[in-house]
C-alpha cells in the first residue's frame, strides 16, 4: 500500500513513526499541512489517514483518496467539536476511541464525518493531564490502524446511535471562569474544567479589571 499521512500534533506525529512500519505499507508519506497535501497526486495513493484534524477535506481531497480519520466519542452529542474538552467537563472517565470514514458527497460537495459509521474502537481513557491524554490518544491510536490495516480492504462499518442533543464546540472565550461558574463548581469539576484546557487549548483564566490569570497545570486529591 502506498499510504500518506496528514497530521501536525506531536502525538498524532508519534502514531505516524510507529505505524509506517506496518507490514502492508510499502510507501508513505508525511505531510503536516492541506496545502502540502495537495502537492502530491492523491490518485496516486491508496489510503489517507488523518490525525487530530478537525478541517473539512474539501473535493479536492476527499473525491480523489480514501480518507478515514480518528473520533474520540462514544456518545452522538460530542461528534460536533472540541469532544476531549466537553466531555471531561461532563465528567466522563472513559469514552471511545473510533475510526470513521470521510464520505464524499457529490450532490452537497462535502466529505461527510457525521455518517456515525466507525470500523474500529477502542476505550479510550480521559483521566489524567492534557499530556496523559495525548499519550493516551497516541497509544490507542497505534492500536486502532493497525486494527484498520490488518484488516484493509475488507473493512466493515457499524453506526453508533444519532442523538438530538448537540454538545457545541468550545472557542477561546469559553476558558474564562466567571464568579458565577466558580458558585456552581465543586474542587473535582473545577479540577476537569482546568485540566482540559491546559495548552495546547486556550487556558482557563480569571480576569479582573487589574489583570488575567491563566492555569497552565492543576492537580487534584480527592478526599
Amino acid at each position: 500500500m502506498k499510504v500518506i499521512f496528514l497530521g501536525y500534533r506531536e502525538w498524532a506525529l508519534d502514531v505516524f513513526k510507529d505505524i509506517k512500519f506496518h507490514s502492508k505499507i510499502n510507501e508513505y508519506k508525511i505531510c503536516l499541512s492541506k496545502e502540502e497535501l495537495l502537492l502530491n497526486d492523491l490518485n496516486d495513493y491508496d489510503l489517507l489517514i488523518t490525525l487530530g484534524w478537525s478541517d473539512e477535506l474539501g473535493e479536492e481531497i476527499a473525491s480523489k483518496i480514501l480518507s478515514i480519520g480518528l473520533h474520540c466519542a462514544e456518545l452522538d452529542r460530542y461528534s460536533y467539536g472540541t469532544p476531549i474538552q466537553n466531555q471531561i467537563i461532563d465528567g466522563i472517565k472513559v469514552t471511545k476511541h473510533r475510526i470513521f470514514p470521510f464520505i464524499w458527497d457529490p450532490k452537497s460537495k462535502r466529505a461527510h464525518t457525521h455518517t456515525r459509521e466507525f470500523s474500529h474502537e477502542v476505550d479510550l481513557s480521559l483521566e489524567g493531564s492534557m499530556e496523559d491524554i495525548f499519550q493516551e490518544l497516541s497509544k490507542t491510536s497505534i492500536i486502532l490502524l493497525t486494527k484498520f490495516l490488518n484488516d484493509f480492504p475488507n473493512i466493515k462499518y457499524i453506526q453508533w446511535d444519532e442523538e438530538q442533543e448537540i454538545s457545541k464546540a468550545r472557542i477561546p472565550s469559553d476558558s474564562k471562569l466567571t464568579l458565577e461558574i466558580l458558585q456552581k463548581m465543586n474542587t473535582e469539576e473545577l479540577y476537569n474544567f482546568i485540566r482540559c484546557l491546559e495548552d495546547p487549548y486556550p487556558n482557563a483564566y480569571l480576569e479582573d479589571e487589574v489583570g488575567i490569570i491563566s492555569f497552565k497545570k492543576v492537580t487534584f486529591q480527592k478526599k
